[in-house]
């Protein structure tokens, strides 16, 4: 089961945000791919003050500037997703996850689990409003992430284990399958 979880980590100053945008995108060592919403991909430095020119806009600059999250997969799910399979993940997590905010998300394999680390900026570009992420909603991403891992795992299947395995998810949420 992939795990989705809050670094408790506060990104106060533009210094500490900038450091995080180099970090998940600057990776070496790394799968090095990366991605982003509301924000043109390329350079961690551009990135970044693209964010920062939504704070400004908004006159948000002393507030909160970013949070970050990981989405890490277990060594059993690392082994079915692929590093483009995780990217995917990673811009379906930002639609799901983070509207009206910008984001970016890095794909890293330096450690023993492949995983994705966010940063979000907490000024939302529509309206300035700031990110919330209550409880509830933390545990409704974490069932969307499993959702996500479950398709990309089941895509690595055969036909037919991919059939039994719909088959068995069907029975257990009490609905029908549907064709995978």
């Amino acid at each position: 089961m992939p795990i989705f979880k809050a670094v408790n980590k506060h990104y106060w100053n533009e210094r500490d945000f900038e450091k995080l945008i180099h970090y998940i995108v600057d990776k070496n060592g790394s799968v090095n791919l990366f991605g982003a919403r509301a924000v043109l991909c390329g350079k961690p430095e551009n990135m970044f003050r693209q964010m920062m020119d939504v704070k400004r806009f908004f006159h948000k600059e002393k507030n909160r500037m970013a949070c970050h999250y990981i989405l890490s997969f277990s060594k059993e799910e690392a082994d079915c997703i692929t590093a483009q399979e995780a990217l995917w993940t990673g811009y379906r997590m930002m639609e799901e996850c983070f509207p009206r905010h910008q984001a970016v998300f890095g794909v890293h394999g330096d450690t023993d689990d492949l995983h994705i680390h966010f940063a979000v900026n907490c000024t939302s570009y529509e309206d300035g409003k700031a990110f919330e992420m209550s409880p509830s909603r933390l545990r409704e991403i974490k069932h969307y992430a499993e959702f996500l891992v479950w398709s990309c795992r089941l895509r690595s299947l055969p036909e037919e284990e991919r059939k039994e395995l719909v088959f068995q998810q069907a029975g257990r949420m009490g609905g029908s399958a549907h064709k995978a």
